[in-house]
């Protein structure tokens, strides 16, 4: 070989090394952009992720406040309905109570009138018992009477 060939094939060489390094930066840059566009696209998707998740937490808040009222409506309604049954049960009990109470009450007066009645009979047939028994004692006090008045007309006569 010749010193002109070995320099051709050195060059050659050279010529291939540098066009080999020239592919590989070729390669390196394709896939540097491809995974500069795969980050960019990841970037992407994680900034539309975290604006639906910040929409989210706002519906998600908002959701929490609809239920809260929902809770509060119903625990309202909840309480109004017993306070409604129980005032009812309450307003029950009083008119039976106030019923009860004037039945008794009804019953009471009439046993104080019978009693009454039975007492008013009772002391009437004592005062008669007691004006029988004071007209008899009169009638036998007006016949001593009348019979002392003709035994001292008797004895003043005689």
């Amino acid at each position: 070989m010749t010193e002109a060939s070995k320099i051709e094939k050195a060059n050659a060489l050279a010529k291939e090394v540098f066009l080999a390094n020239l592919g590989l930066a070729g390669i390196v840059f394709e896939q540097s952009q491809e995974v500069f566009k795969q980050t960019e696209a990841k970037i992407k998707e994680t900034e539309t992720k975290a604006k639906d998740a910040y929409s989210k937490r706002n519906e998600f808040f908002d959701s929490l406040v609809a239920r809260g009222e929902k809770v509060q409506n119903d625990a309202v309604s909840k309480f109004e309905s017993s306070k409604t049954q129980v005032t009812s049960k309450i307003e029950s009990s009083k008119s039976q109570a106030i019923a009860k109470f004037n039945d008794t009450k009804a019953q009471a007066i009439a046993k104080f009138e019978e009693l009454k009645s039975e007492s008013n009979t009772a002391v009437e047939a004592q005062l008669k018992t007691l004006r029988d028994g004071f007209e008899k004692v009169k009638s036998k006090v007006s016949r001593s009477a009348a019979e002392a008045t003709d035994v001292v007309a008797e004895a003043t006569a005689s």
